[in-house]
């Protein structure tokens, strides 16, 4: 079974093609290396310095419960929030080999809906997404078709225009606490 840094990477580099192609090449994704501040994945204007942010999360299947599932872990009083700061949570299907579910969530959002639980280290806490897999009025809203991605993600990137050093600085900020 797929899992671990290994699924991260294949879902990852499934996001940027749905990105690349959904934009018909006016995005450009990038993924960050080393993944150590919950940007996994840069998407850029092609030409310009608009730019966002995707903290990206995969599964292959639903929980024992039929629920989708995802985590992200912080310290407490560290928890990031930017308008150029997305979640991206991917329903892998292995067997069709593409992205069967996404759901595209601002900061804001995700650390308003998530479900809070302590994390095994002190002063961390674990941000779940836990979204019904036969519908859940919590994530609904946030589903986006992965063919959408791309057209769904350029709009936002041309809205933030670029970013300033004051953005750059708060994030790097939050980031590193």
């Amino acid at each position: 079974m797929l899992e671990g840094s290994a699924l991260g990477t294949l879902v990852e580099l499934m996001v940027e093609a749905e990105i690349l192609a959904g934009s018909d090449g006016r995005l450009i994704p990038s993924r960050v290396e080393p993944d150590v501040d919950h940007r996994d994945i840069v998407v850029a204007e092609v030409g310009g310095y608009g730019a966002l942010w995707l903290q990206v999360k995969g599964t292959t299947h639903p929980d024992r419960e039929g629920r989708i599932v995802a985590f992200a872990n912080y310290p407490v009083d560290g928890i990031p929030e930017s308008a150029r700061l997305l979640y991206l949570v991917c329903l892998l299907d292995v067997d069709r080999h593409l992205l069967a579910r996404t759901w595209l969530v601002p900061s804001a959002d995700f650390n308003r809906l998530a479900y809070r639980e302590h994390a095994k280290r002190e002063g961390r806490v674990n941000l779940q997404f836990s979204c019904v897999a036969s519908g859940d009025a919590r994530w609904d809203k946030f589903e986006v078709p992965r063919l959408e991605l791309g057209a769904r993600l350029e709009p936002l990137v041309h809205a933030l225009g670029p970013a300033t050093m004051d953005e750059l600085g708060a994030l790097r900020a939050q980031m590193s606490i």
